[in-house]
């Protein structure tokens, strides 16, 4: 009896252990492991600052003066104040009248000094006064702008005003006071394209102020008191740099105007000795104040001198004011 059970007990364990194989066979096999999660997504690029503006033209309003900023081409930012007159009428083209100071001069300064707020181009023009690069411009030893430098800075003006105002195109003119004076020279010298006529007073016309210019002609006046203790009437050297004597300067641009060689002399008052070219496509003017030095003449007010020989030149009208 005790042999049965013990075999009995045997068999059972024989038959669980087996039936314990089996099962183990039969288990389903062992889940895949996961996939990887996806890795975060890059964030996205900051977009790019927007560009600066060309100006900031559109501060300028009619009857307030106003200081613009201009980009340029480098990302430098160079500032003029634009006076627009408070006649403007956007139906009706306006010219342009830049003014240009003498060396160390700012735009505020000149803008003073030189009244162009007593005479027509306050009621009838833009008038624009930027600001040289050091406070000094193109042509001179000492400006730190390279030649068309300044030029091109015009022209920047030029078309951001013609962006906002109906600007005519025909009469953009410059005056400028000793070295501004020259620099006039040089934009007509480099842009007669652009400018319709250009008056300097008491300039300083460093070389190569006459060179390499375009050959189109400019109407030209020139002022110079013949007492010019700076720069000198009848030329020399200034900052180790010569200078033309004025009348050879304006002589020279008299016959690139198609005037005849010999000017006609008259006494005019304040002392004033003009020489008028005749026969001109385009006007050149001399006038030789006697007695005065290195000035912004007041007596002749060389102001409405400027605006009164610049207001009569037109791009349209060749010749119209010989």
């Amino acid at each position: 009896m005790a042999v049965s059970v013990a075999m009995t007990l045997a068999m059972l364990a024989t038959v669980l252990v087996g039936g314990a194989g089996v099962a183990s066979a039969q288990e389903a096999p062992a889940p895949a492991p996961a996939p990887a999660p996806a890795p975060a997504p890059k964030p996205a690029p900051k977009p790019a600052p927007a560009p600066k503006p060309a100006s900031t033209i559109d501060r300028a309003h009619p009857g307030q003066p106003e200081n613009i900023e201009f980009t340029r081409p480098d990302g430098s930012t160079r500032s003029a104040i634009v006076s627009v007159t408070s006649n403007y009428d956007p139906h009706k083209p306006t010219p342009v009248l830049f003014g240009f100071g003498g060396r160390d001069d700012t735009p505020e300064n000149y803008r003073s000094y030189s009244r162009f707020s007593n005479t027509g181009a306050a009621s009838e023009a833009i008038v624009v006064y930027p600001r040289g690069i050091d406070n000094a411009w193109e042509g001179a030893p000492y400006a730190t702008s390279k030649r068309g430098q300044d030029v091109d800075f015009v022209r920047q003006i030029v078309n951001e005003l013609d962006r906002k105002f109906n600007v005519d195109r025909n009469r953009i003119y410059a005056v400028g006071m000793s070295n501004g004076g020259g620099f006039v020279m040089n934009l007509a010298c480099q842009a007669p394209d652009l400018i319709a006529g250009v008056v300097s007073v008491s300039g300083a016309f460093y070389n190569p102020v006459n060179e390499g210019c375009a050959p189109e002609s400019v109407p030209t006046f020139v002022i110079h008191g013949q007492q010019d203790e700076l720069t000198h009437y009848n030329g020399g050297t200034l900052h180790n740099a010569p200078y033309l004597p004025a009348p050879r300067l304006i002589h020279s641009r008299a016959l690139r105007n198609g005037c005849a060689p010999q000017p006609v002399v008259e006494q005019k008052p304040n002392n004033v000795t003009q020489f008028g070219y005749p026969g001109c496509r385009d006007e050149a003017v001399f006038w030789r104040i006697n007695d005065q030095g290195h000035n912004w003449h007041f007596a002749p007010d060389v102001a409405n001198e400027a605006w009164n020989f610049l207001a009569r030149q037109n791009k349209t009208l060749p010749g119209a004011a010989s």
